[in-house]
């Protein structure tokens, strides 16, 4: 009280205050990143995601645990969440496209497609219709939340699609398509969310087919060209540079985390969609790099995505609405079981064996268990957040990317010695 009454009379106080919480989550956050950096293998060992960790972290420090940071008294939480979610995606996203092989997308653009044409309306559709009937929200409400959960979650899958473990337990293909799929579905979710928006907000004078017609065109192509052409210009210097010797091995390997920083606010800049942009700069600066550079700027890379993701987790878990979440009642239990189970696995049972890149069921089904929802959740949801009045988006997503990650983040190394164990006794003695 007296706390509160002197900074109220006090702005140079209320500021000191203000700065000793930020250097308390900045302590936080670099603290926990170099113990993650120190005890990497045995969590990997026994595995605890670094997703999970930070999450429940982020919980214990925040209002509703022992109270040594809140978000609230930092500004707005919802334009902070948006800003933080955005630099790990575009971090995340960058991984990826270094990660995949040498024009993947190109090379297996017709099963990518299939994939996103089919599973990407389908999770948006199933979502929507769970959370309307179990939550009894109108039609525009429903279908923003399903949009939002509808991307899988780079950041998260990372860890299923990374380090030895999973080079050890799941082949090539099935990780390369894992990984791509989450790459292009968090862009393209800004068509779902961005629809879902203007049958909240249209006036009643506009189209929205006029409307959607702008997202396609002024947001999805623009990204499309943007990213493709600062990925490739890039790519293309680098490579100039290195023959000419103009730029040191250190210069490299900060190159592509200069891109991704430069690709998501370039694209903002004009008002495009920069998450979407980002993995395509990734994708065509991919095409210009030699396999040692590859590897070199994937290390980097997986490095730095490690340190910017940690911030995430854990204003997430300082950010948790307890009370909404209760207040939700049993319905919110069920919606996360039904939207687990439901969202993604039924239609990738479907299409398990009858795309290339699933050969088998076994593959489909692995593929749709493992579709987490995570950090482009957030960003979805925050970027909604400001432009709808739906009370209900943000304890409904907050609840379901919590328990994905919490679900998938947990499950994501049995469930891969569990797939080797399978496939191995599939196989003709």
């Amino acid at each position: 009280m007296l706390i509160s009454a002197f900074t109220a009379k006090s702005p140079i106080a209320a500021a000191s205050l203000e700065m000793h919480e930020f250097n308390i989550g900045l302590l936080v956050v670099a603290a926990s990143a170099l113990l993650l950096g120190l005890l990497s293998t045995p969590l990997k060992r026994i595995g605890l995601p670094d997703s999970v960790t930070l999450l429940l972290v982020g919980a214990a420090l925040g209002p509703t645990g022992w109270a040594l940071l809140d978000p609230a008294q930092w500004g707005n939480e919802m334009a902070i969440l948006e800003q933080v979610a955005r630099l790990a995606l575009a971090i995340g996203l960058m991984g990826i496209a270094l990660r995949l092989p040498k024009r993947y997308i190109f090379n297996h653009w017709r099963s990518l497609s299939v994939l996103l044409l089919v599973s990407m309306p389908v999770m948006w559709l199933c979502s929507s219709l769970l959370t309307g009937w179990l939550l009894g929200l109108p039609l525009g409400a429903a279908l923003l939340i399903g949009a939002v959960v509808t991307p899988t979650d780079p950041v998260v899958a990372s860890t299923l699609v990374t380090g030895p473990v999973a080079k050890e337990n799941l082949p090539a293909y099935l990780r390369h398509i894992i990984s791509s799929e989450s790459g292009a579905n968090d862009g393209l979710t800004f068509i779902f969310v961005m629809l879902a928006v203007f049958l909240l907000t249209l006036p009643a004078d506009q189209s929205i087919t006029t409307r959607i017609l702008g997202v396609l065109g002024g947001d999805i192509l623009v990204a499309l060209v943007l990213g493709a052409v600062i990925g490739y210009s890039v790519g293309f210097a680098m490579r100039k540079a290195e023959q000419k010797n103009t730029i040191d091995q250190p210069s490299m390997l900060m190159v592509t985390t200069a891109l991704a920083l430069t690709t998501l606010a370039a694209v903002k800049l004009v008002g495009s969609n920069g998450i979407l942009a980002v993995f395509v700069a990734g994708v065509a600066f991919d095409l210009q790099a030699n396999a040692s550079e590859k590897q070199e700027e994937e290390r980097v890379v997986e490095g730095v995505d490690r340190f910017f993701t940690s911030p995430i987790f854990l204003l997430l878990g300082l950010m948790i609405p307890w009370q909404a979440w209760l207040s939700l009642g049993w319905q919110a239990i069920v919606l996360v079981f039904g939207v687990l189970l439901l969202r993604r696995l039924p239609i990738l049972l479907l299409i398990g064996g009858r795309i290339r890149e699933l050969p088998t069921q076994l593959d489909g089904s692995f593929t749709g268990w493992f579709g987490p929802i995570g950090v482009a959740a957030l960003y979805y949801a925050a970027l909604a957040y400001h432009k709808t009045d739906v009370t209900e988006l943000w304890p409904v997503v907050s609840l379901l990317v919590v328990a994905s990650i919490l679900v998938h983040g947990l499950t994501a190394m049995p469930f891969s010695h569990l797939y080797r164990r399978v496939r191995d006794a599939k196989k003709p003695s």
